[in-house]
């Protein structure tokens, strides 16, 4: 999660180094690309994000096509429908099949329809809860209170924990619930990726939140194939080792 400190230096940089130095308005007209960018570059920064994936094109996509022209972008054409009723996304499948992609380019077309939105991963979230819990820092818990309440909400490397055999978290199983619940319950829509088969991700967190998946969520298998692989060849070739 990012501090108030953290994103006013961030937008401060943008300012100089985005708005002031264009070559257009040099940063005195509100309503140029520049201005556009700058607002959401700033809204990718605070959302958390992960910056590989702003600007991610349709091009860019070379792995699980289908699953992204028939899901993904039939999402985000839908997306006035998607907040009306709470329709979410859960993702599942390896590492490497596109998850974290697919869920930025959806969370990325959001911010450039004028909403707001917040991506976290499962150790992060629960390393940013626990934080709130510290008195002499009241806003802690007010900021991750308003980022669970953006109009779209991302958790990755959901039910990580569970591919260790027996090992269980009480805690963040009980917050997943009361998260998933409020939203669910207020119409929200939220944004899944886990790494592990589906039977499994159903039954991960009890019969509430397998109910809640089974209901407003679209459960997407991703196809196996490791499209880091790929980007490391293109390292390679770029770099020429």
């Amino acid at each position: 999660m990012r501090t108030e400190e953290e994103v006013a230096r961030y937008s401060e940089m943008l300012e100089r180094h985005v708005v002031s130095k264009c070559q257009k308005c040099f940063g005195a007209d509100p309503k140029c690309e520049c201005f556009k960018k700058y607002r959401f570059l700033s809204s990718a920064y605070e959302a958390c994000i992960p910056s590989d994936f702003w600007e991610v094109e349709r091009r860019d996509i070379d792995h699980n096509e289908e699953i992204f022209d028939k899901v993904v972008l039939k999402y985000i054409s839908k997306m006035k429908k998607v907040l009306q009723k709470g329709y979410s996304l859960a993702l599942i499948g390896d590492n490497g099949v596109g998850k974290t992609c697919f869920i930025s380019y959806i969370l990325a077309n959001a911010i450039k329809r004028g909403r707001t939105v917040y991506y976290t991963t499962l150790p992060q979230l629960e390393h940013d809860i626990k934080l709130g819990f510290d008195k002499s820092n009241g806003s802690m818990q007010k900021r991750i209170d308003w980022f669970l309440t953006s109009d779209f909400l991302a958790i990755d490397e959901v039910a990580k924990e569970k591919k260790a055999k027996g090992k269980s978290n009480h805690f963040m199983n009980v917050e997943i619930e009361r998260i998933l619940k409020q939203r669910y319950d207020d119409g929200m829509p939220v944004l899944l990726a886990a790494n592990i088969d589906r039977v499994s991700f159903l039954n991960s967190y009890g019969s509430t939140v397998k109910s809640m998946l089974l209901g407003k969520y679209q459960v997407v298998q991703m196809d196996e194939g490791d499209h880091r692989t790929k980007m490391a060849k293109q390292m390679a070739k770029d770099m020429e080792f």
